[in-house]
């Protein structure tokens, strides 16, 4: 398959393009260019969440080849004081690189199946898979991240109604139920499970390849 990640920089897209080129093509949108070697084909499209049809025009200008599957791991998270206590300025700010990533990552998926279904008939090709990244928080009231709470919560909503309102694309979502291996950002005293990220490279892997076997959520647990 040919692999689109948004957030290919990040700590979770370095190490899922890492485990997964071997067996697919992967293409990192990024919003500069990596100064290191990647296991990713970086395309550099600093605006997308605002501008999410650059994407496409950026991929046509390189003439890529078609995209099989997206997958979204934006977001990330943080420690700190309450929610509301950070104020709405902060909240704005979550909002903008959490959910509104998200929801522009599906808009390229749209765009991306409209493009497909010109070729369907023509090569058999599948539906657009997407899969969109959550965590714990989504599903806990996390203190000192209440804003990736809410957000996540808020993140499975939208790949349901997504899924619900569209015939061309596959819209699935992999809720990862403890803290991701490799990331110094994690607080593990007490004994903390994490999971590999060779564990959800495969978890990605299954969903994207057989979407009919999988729930619209899927919980990837240690």
């Amino acid at each position: 398959m040919h692999i689109l990640i948004f957030g290919a920089s990040g700590h979770v897209g370095t190490g899922l393009a890492q485990h997964l080129y071997a067996d697919h093509r992967i293409t990192g949108i990024v919003r500069s260019q990596p100064e290191a070697t990647t296991d990713y084909e970086p395309v550099v499209v600093p605006d997308w969440v605002d501008r999410p049809q650059a994407v496409i025009d950026e991929l046509r200008r390189l003439d890529a080849s078609p995209v099989d599957a997206v997958i979204a791991a934006v977001g990330g998270w943080y420690v700190d004081i309450a929610m509301i206590a950070r104020g709405i300025a902060s909240f704005d700010e979550d909002y903008s690189s959490y959910l509104r990533g998200h929801f522009a990552a599906c808009v390229v998926s749209e765009a991306l199946a409209e493009e497909s279904e010109a070729l369907a008939e023509e090569a058999g090709r599948a539906h657009v898979r997407h899969l969109a990244l959550n965590g714990v928080a989504s599903v806990e009231a996390c203190v000192g991240s209440g804003a990736i709470s809410v957000f996540g919560a808020a993140q499975e909503m939208l790949i349901r109604v997504a899924e619900a309102e569209t015939d061309s694309v596959d819209y699935r979502e992999l809720k990862i139920m403890a803290p991701i291996g490799g990331d110094d950002r994690n607080d593990l005293r007490g004994g903390v499970e994490t999971i590999s990220l060779p564990a959800v490279a495969e978890a990605a892997s299954a969903v994207l390849t057989r979407p009919a076997e999988h729930e619209i959520s899927t919980q990837l647990g240690v």
